[in-house]
């Protein structure tokens, strides 16, 4: 498969976690090393879409010096920042001068279930009241690339549609996922899974038929998501081929770049990059196809907004048909 340049990425800006999540043992990491901010302004132009993960993102003192890089090296692309939503002030601060710099840029605060369901998932009394706290004072400061991000588990999968109405009544977006394997990535941590399958059905079908309702076709692409993630969890087969470590590529704190946050090979440290230019040269040279052989030989499935972006912008016609069959039976549908 020749290979372009990559268009989407998830940058881990730090380990340091004020969460304590049932799903996720990132928060157990001690003293991970972080990048310092001019390692940013080696990531390609090429970019197009851009998630500031974690850990907790907004615990980098520099995340703002950090966004100056990232805008300098990839200024077409789109940037959200992924929070718990905990540290209301100290978030609202800080996207304070991050709007100076990115007007346009996102913000989405993890809700993983209403009240003391969410309380449960996060590991953090009263976590729920924060985050939604943090929401509304992010809306008053200006911040209009807004959502919700439920992670999805066996545990708190009926609250998928309680959520997703939390956000309709708040006004923002919402996005999921469901929660994943990594033999690197979340701590480690190893999310078994045992859908309750009429359940998830149901939370699936509801949250599809909402997204399609609308006039608005980045929903429409959100429900063709929620189709595909429904038909992963009970398959453990990806609706479309994706491309990880071509299109998309995840980067830990350390500066380790991977395929994605489930496939373990790295192919190569930015540190050991010398600028963009060389960042590009890397990327579509044979040193790094070799690499990718590696990750074509795991066979490891996968179906994740960051993979499944770009699957979906190279399978128009499969996602315009879907789009046609579905459209209609979602408006009448009760």
């Amino acid at each position: 498969m020749p290979c372009r340049l990559p268009v989407d990425c998830v940058l881990a800006l730090t380990y340091n976690c004020n969460s304590r999540c049932t799903m996720c043992d990132i928060w157990k990491i001690k003293n991970s090393p972080e990048l310092a901010p001019e390692e940013f302004l080696k990531l390609p132009s090429s970019l197009l879409d851009i998630n500031f993960s974690g850990g907790e993102p907004y615990l980098r003192k520099d995340i703002v010096e950090i966004l100056k890089n990232v805008v300098t090296a990839s200024p077409a692309a789109r940037v959200i920042i992924s929070s718990n939503g905990f540290a209301t002030d100290l978030i609202v601060a800080r996207t304070k001068e991050l709007l100076k710099i990115k007007p346009d840029i996102g913000v989405a605060i993890s809700i993983d279930g209403i009240g003391e369901m969410h309380n449960e998932m996060r590991g953090i009394p009263g976590g729920f009241d924060k985050a939604i706290a943090t929401v509304k004072k992010l809306k008053e400061i200006g911040v209009t690339k807004l959502r919700l991000g439920f992670t999805a588990t066996d545990k708190n999968v009926n609250h998928l549609s309680k959520v997703y109405n939390l956000s309709q009544e708040l006004g923002v977006e919402f996005t999921h996922s469901f929660a994943q394997n990594s033999e690197f990535y979340f701590g480690g941590k190893q999310n078994v899974h045992n859908p309750r399958g009429e359940v998830l059905n149901r939370e699936y079908d509801y949250l599809i038929r909402q997204e399609l309702k609308s006039w608005n076709f980045k929903r429409w692409a959100r429900g063709y998501f929620a189709y595909g993630m429904k038909k992963f969890v009970n398959s453990h087969r990806p609706m479309l081929s994706n491309a990880p470590g071509r299109d998309f590529f995840f980067l830990d704190p350390s500066g380790d770049i991977y395929p994605s946050v489930v496939h373990n090979v790295v192919l190569k440290n930015i540190k050991e990059i010398d600028s963009q230019q060389s960042f590009e040269q890397f990327w579509l040279s044979n040193e790094a196809e070799m690499v990718r052989k590696k990750i074509d030989d795991l066979k490891i499935p996968v179906w994740m907004i960051c993979t499944a972006r770009t699957a979906i912008k190279k399978h128009p016609l499969k996602a315009g048909l879907w789009f046609m069959k579905h459209k209609l039976y979602a408006h009448f549908a009760s």
